[in-house]
């Protein structure tokens, strides 16, 4: 009998020491998402704004539209147009979604376009940014018009894999393509390519190219807005 009760003491120890194993291991995961939220968060001035989100209270970093697609709602109103963004592409709405993103006072964000961010979100297997318009807009509202703001949700799906285990700058690197600070642009419009330099000199002015198009002797290096050719590994043109 005592043998018995040993026995089913020690299987219960067994099954307390395995369900905190699963509760420390629930915890270190949240506390993982946390981390990286307050990593990205880091890399921004968050902006606050007043409960109508139509006055800026305290402005932030300025971010810079990169991709068509997104659409935006009246800074006022209570829901959010979802803008998925699946392998650094704008994915359009579709169903209840689409007409949501298609009513009369929604409105389109264009490259260029400035805007702040007041929030950011890290979830099982996506990244959310809440961003704001920089500028006002007038806006016809039940036949009156006043100046508002657009605000729009951007949810990089990027995966539980990949969220697992990425650094704040590999995140980074996936937002940069969609919305991405305007001192960070301007610092690299800034940065100059010249004849006659090797491909590991262009890397470290620019950073890796998108693509790298190898022709034996000569490689051409693919970036967003220009191209870069080598000849026996020195720059023999830029277009």
């Amino acid at each position: 009998m005592r043998n018995k009760h040993s026995a089913n003491q020690v299987r219960n120890e067994i099954v307390v020491a395995i369900l905190i194993l699963f509760a420390a291991t629930g915890i270190a995961k949240a506390g993982d998402r946390s981390a990286l939220e307050e990593a990205l968060k880091s890399k921004y001035q968050i902006t606050k704004t007043g409960i109508d989100r139509v006055r800026i209270t305290e402005p932030g970093t300025i971010l810079v539209i990169q991709k068509e697609g997104i659409s935006g709602d009246l800074s006022s109103d209570m829901s959010f147009l979802n803008n998925k963004v699946r392998d650094g592409q704008v994915a359009q709405a579709g169903g209840f979604g689409a007409m949501m993103q298609d009513k009369k006072t929604s409105g389109s964000l264009k490259v260029g376009d400035k805007v702040f961010v007041f929030k950011i979100e890290v979830k099982d297997d996506q990244v959310r940014y809440f961003v704001i318009t920089c500028d006002t807009y007038d806006v016809n509202v039940h036949g009156s018009t006043r100046q508002t703001r657009y605000k729009a949700l951007l949810s990089f799906e990027l995966g539980k894999e990949f969220l697992e285990s990425a650094s704040v700058d590999d995140v980074k690197k996936v937002v940069d393509s969609v919305v991405a600070p305007e001192a960070e642009l301007k610092a690299a419009s800034t940065k100059s390519v010249e004849l006659g330099q090797t491909s590991h000199q262009v890397e470290g002015i620019l950073g890796a190219p998108e693509k790298i198009v190898n022709l034996g002797p000569k490689k051409i290096y693919v970036y967003k807005d220009m191209k870069i050719v080598f000849v026996d590994d020195k720059v023999s043109d830029v277009q």
